[in-house]
């Protein structure tokens, strides 16, 4: 069983918009801690592009556990290496960084982020970063501690506040499975599928094949042994562990990677942030992470800001902003009175069965008078449930309330913008479907479904009220609705996916706490006459505030 790491802060204060930049900034700690992979960042005078963890300037993690015993790397495989020997590792330091020093090999004495557990004297960890060596000649006399960014206090960071800032990471993977024949049996979205040979793991999302071509849909998760990327190869079969269907991978697998910018201003509250998804090889030189190490990228300008070897790419978005350099950023939506921030990253580290989501959300509360708003705005990516088949794209942007809308590849303003009740999201146009002839971005809309009234469209914008149970005593209660994203312009109506941790919902108030394990907190004020939404994963427990 995979060792959960969601990461989550709640009730972070601001109070006026000299710290608004620290929600943000606490957003990077937890998105490295949930398993996106730092790539670059700047503190406005020194620019950092080796991905090194340790170099990153937003900060580099306090020391959690001191390490009182001497260690040992022993073994890499599916690129990770086993490190025993340690004391007192427990469930949380998933996501946290190993510290190695006194290693025989450079480039053992690294930070590696932990990627999983295995008990309270071993784990492994990831060993591409840095290219790992095994067996260290220093073997059982390894020294080490282990670093938690969330442990970093924007205190020592605050001076940001006034300065040119931006932070470069990677996260989730889509792979793209070729095929020449047609399955064998019927795989079954979600189940495990392995590759003959390579052990090459993942998440079977989608399946297209016609006239003799198509390709599976997959989120990678156990590394395999091939040549390809995430160890997949051609020429080996491939078997969903449920469903017993099969078929042969003939071709190179293609990895779509998603990749994150944000970028502030000298201003507090204001700032750009890019996301793009990336083939790692046809869009190699698009890539943010490319960028950031190209003579255009400096301190002061972000990757895909302009200049050489820096231009914003044709497989990017913006979901903040524009994407100029940093001077032109946007300020944050209800800049009248801040009130709470909290943020949320799921999961981003894949495990034997066990899928990255990366999905993350920056929440707070706003208002232009008073101190009690009824709702919440919100920023994130997030994953999508029930995409089309062939899909190779199962994530979606939303910017809160954005008053220019959202992206051309040119980084344009757009007069398009969808208000959600309360909650002020947007959806970001997405590509539709990376790797076929319909590639293509398309304005995403937010919607539900009820009854056809004369006149009007099956999916409406604003919910005007919510499901109820059908049978028990209590006829009030309410379902729980996914929020569909749809696309429909003539001639190119299509259903792009439900979204995966948010929900609409018609409860009693803000902040109110449903379920348990995941659980959801409520961040509208839904009523008989609007709906709210609710959102997670959260823990269950902390009361989140929005004043």
């Amino acid at each position: 069983m995979a060792t959960t790491n969601n990461v989550r802060l709640n009730n972070l204060a601001a109070g006026d918009a000299a710290i608004v930049y620290s929600w943000w900034w606490n957003l990077t700690r937890s998105m490295k801690k949930a398993g996106w992979k730092f790539k670059a960042s700047s503190n406005g005078t020194t620019k950092i592009s080796s991905a090194d963890p340790a170099a990153d300037q937003f900060g580099n993690g306090t020391v959690s556990n001191t390490g009182a015993a001497a260690a040992s790397i022993t073994a890499i495989a599916n690129g990770r290496a086993t490190v025993t020997g340690l004391t007192g590792i427990v469930a949380a330091d998933k996501g946290r960084f190993l510290t190695i020093t006194g290693a025989s090999s450079g480039a053992n004495n690294n930070h590696h982020q932990i990627e999983e557990i295995l008990s309270t004297t071993s784990v492994r960890i990831d060993a591409r970063t840095f290219t790992v060596v095994a067996p260290d000649a220093s073997n059982g006399a390894l020294t080490w501690t282990i670093r938690d960014p969330m442990g970093d206090l924007y205190s020592s960071f605050s001076a940001q506040q006034t300065t040119v800032a931006w932070w470069c990471a990677q996260g989730p993977s889509i792979l793209r499975i070729p095929i020449t024949s047609a399955a064998v049996g019927t795989f079954i979205r979600g189940e495990n599928i392995v590759q003959a040979t390579t052990g090459a793991q993942g998440e079977f999302i989608g399946y297209i094949f016609s006239a003799g071509a198509g390709y599976l849909v997959v989120a990678p998760r156990l590394r395999g042994s091939g040549t390809g990327v995430h160890g997949w190869q051609t020429a080996f079969t491939v078997t969903g562990a449920n469903s017993g269907a099969t078929v042969t991978q003939v071709g190179t697998a293609i990895d779509y990677v998603y990749e994150m910018v944000f970028a502030k201003t000298a201003a507090n509250t204001t700032f750009q942030l890019f996301v793009g998804q990336f083939d790692t090889v046809a869009d190699s030189a698009e890539m943010f992470s490319f960028c950031a190490t190209q003579a255009g990228c400096t301190a002061a300008i972000h990757p895909s800001g302009g200049g050489t070897g820096n231009a914003f790419g044709t497989k990017a978005w913006v979901v903040w902003g524009s994407n100029t350099t940093p001077g032109s950023g946007i300020a944050m939506s209800g800049t009248g009175i801040f009130h709470r921030g909290h943020t949320i990253c799921v999961d981003a580290i894949s495990e034997a069965g066990y899928t990255a989501d990366g999905s993350w959300s920056l929440i707070y509360s706003a208002a232009t008078a008073g101190t009690n708003p009824p709702g919440f705005f919100v920023y994130g990516l997030h994953k999508l449930n029930d995409t089309e088949e062939g899909d190779l794209a199962p994530y979606a942007s939303l910017a809160a309330n954005n008053p220019l809308g959202i992206r051309t590849n040119g980084g344009s303003a757009s007069a398009t913008n969808s208000e959600w009740h309360q909650a002020n999201l947007v959806g970001a146009n997405s590509w539709r479907r990376r790797g076929l002839s319909a590639d293509s971005f398309v304005y995403l809309y937010h919607a539900y479904l009820h009854v056809q009234p004369i006149g009007q469209s099956v999916m409406s914008y604003n919910a005007v009220d919510s499901w109820r149970i059908a049978t028990g005593t209590d006829s009030t209660a309410r379902v729980r609705e996914p929020v569909w994203l749809i696309h429909f312009n003539l001639g190119s109506k299509f259903f792009k996916g439900t979204l995966k941790w948010i929900y609409w919902f018609v409860g009693d108030q803000v902040t109110d706490i449903y379920g348990t394990d995941p659980a959801w907190v409520q961040i509208g004020t839904g009523t008989s006459a609007a709906a709210a939404a609710v959102i997670g994963p959260s823990d269950g427990t902390a009361w989140i505030l929005n004043a």
